[in-house]
């Protein structure tokens, strides 16, 4: 039953590495950034050509490519990715692409964007204009269009590092600016931090380098750049790491057994027994680790007090509590909820085939969702159209899949994402929420609504925000209260 409910984190893991390969990075308060475009007609800067190797702690899963040259107007910037990792056992290869150009002032004109795995292929396309950045997105069956608008020019972080002036910088100094990240299909703030020079090895030897790292809420990603700007090493939260090297060496030496299964790895420890959790209704916890205090608190379901979560199953006839109202986002379609589209609205009326009571709707939508998907592992961005299509995924697609239909049917919806209990500890899993008067827990997967105790919530949001799980990760332990 674990393997269909906790592969959300393999995306996780894809998202994290895709955003080290592809230098994007987070916010933090810094002064505005201002680039020099002058800094990157170097012939050094403008024609690059680095090959690196890509590691989970010291083990070779990969490889990335990285390429800069001239464009019509401003730079052309290649990032390619290849990298195996494993789910339960479940071998994924993951090739990713970023072709990106830039105008004069290098400011990011357009980009594309790809990610191939055995699931599903995702690609992403975007011209900017002086208001807006216009995307076209999807996963094997048509496109999305997507329109975020902008109040300043937007850039890439490859040519933010480039151009600072970071030989003449001290540490502490750091900026900020705009870049578009196609993993989440929003705009993220980029800052640079300067934590000092460093001497490391590269590939032919010794490098003195500047200490750079982008952070933003717990997570931070380091890099190594020396004197012309090239990247000698990055690191990411999780143990990810590039490692510039030779085009030989970087190809080559990549482990061939069986990928780091980083599932089984990143469980929450758990201590103490839980003997039926499908059935479970009640289920007090005490919640350790440097992450305690990010489990939000969530009544009535979820309670969180002095470091003792505590979640209650609903019931139908409790009418205690504060119950916020649905946001018109909850209603509305968003990048990969595509709750209008034609196919989706067809197959919702199919599903509830004239039923107007919101309570059987919404049941009778989790027991379609539920068997007519097959469950199997996926790493890709899910959108619903496309889980439609293929009718199998994990977690992930079956809660795009049902939130589509639930809005299509009337019902506001969102997706959530945290752990729920299977096998042996608490695996991370997305799980969605339906509006019946107030919130009301629903999981596809098991066909549960409401969901069992086991279900513990960490955030509201679809595939584009579960990198943020990240933050929580190898920073939590559970003990259940009646097992100290």
């Amino acid at each position: 039953m674990r393997t269909a409910a906790v592969v959300i984190l393999l995306g996780v893991w894809t998202a994290l590495l895709v955003t080290l390969v592809q230098r994007q990075g987070p916010p933090v308060d810094a002064q505005p950034l201002v680039l020099d475009p002058d800094v990157l007609r170097a012939p050094e800067r403008v024609a690059r050509d680095e090959w690196f190797g890509v590691y989970r702690e010291e083990r070779k899963i990969g490889w990335a490519h990285r390429t800069t040259t001239r464009g019509e107007e401003g730079l052309v910037f290649r990032d390619d990715a290849d990298f195996r990792l494993a789910m339960l056992g479940i071998e994924q290869h993951v090739r990713t692409s970023l072709v990106a150009e830039t105008d004069r002032e290098l400011n990011l004109r357009s980009f594309r964007f790809r990610m191939v795995s055995p699931a599903a292929t995702f690609s992403a396309h975007g011209e900017v204009t002086d208001d807006a950045v216009r995307i076209e997105h999807g996963s094997g069956n048509g496109t999305n269009q997507l329109v975020l608008p902008l109040t300043e020019p937007i850039h890439l972080p490859s040519t933010v590092r480039s151009s600072l002036a970071l030989w003449e910088a001290e540490p502490g100094d750091r900026w900020a600016t705009t870049v578009f990240s196609p993993m989440t299909m929003r705009n993220e703030t980029l800052a640079i931090v300067v934590r000092g020079r460093e001497v490391i090895d590269g590939p032919e030897g010794p490098v003195e380098t500047v200490h750079v790292v982008e952070e933003h809420q717990g997570l931070a990603a380091s890099a190594w750049i020396d004197r012309k700007g090239a990247t000698i090493r990055e690191t990411a939260t999780l143990g990810f790491r590039l490692q510039r090297e030779t085009p030989s060496a970087a190809v080559s030496g990549i482990d061939g057994g069986l990928p780091v299964d980083l599932a089984l790895e990143n469980r929450i420890p758990f201590r103490g027994t839980i003997d039926d959790p499908r059935a479970s209704t009640r289920l007090r916890l005490a919640v350790g680790g440097a992450a305690a205090g990010r489990i939000p608190d969530d009544p009535p379901r979820q309670r969180v007090v002095d470091g003792v979560l505590e979640i209650e199953r609903e019931s139908w006839d409790d009418t205690a509590g504060s119950w916020l109202p649905p946001r018109r986002a909850d209603s509305e379609p968003s990048p990969f909820i595509e709750s209008r589209a034609p196919e989706i609205v067809e197959q919702a009326r199919a599903i509830v085939a004239g039923e107007t009571d919101p309570r059987r709707k919404a049941r009778l939508l989790v027991d379609w969702t539920r068997a007519h998907l097959t469950q199997e592992p996926s790493v890709t961005l899910p959108s619903a159209r496309a889980v439609l299509a293929r009718k199998r995924g994990d977690c992930n697609e079956h809660a795009v899949l049902l939130a589509a239909l639930a809005r299509a049917a009337g019902i506001p919806a969102r997706v959530v994402a945290g752990v729920v209990y299977a096998d042996d500890g608490f695996y991370y899993h997305a799980w969605n929420e339906l509006w019946l008067g107030r919130w009301i827990s629903a999981d596809a997967i098991f066909g549960q609504m409401p969901t069992d105790a086991t279900h513990v919530k960490f955030l509201e949001g679809g595939p584009e925000r579960h990198v943020e799980l990240a933050e929580v990760v190898g920073q939590l332990e559970f003990t259940r209260m009646e097992d100290l």
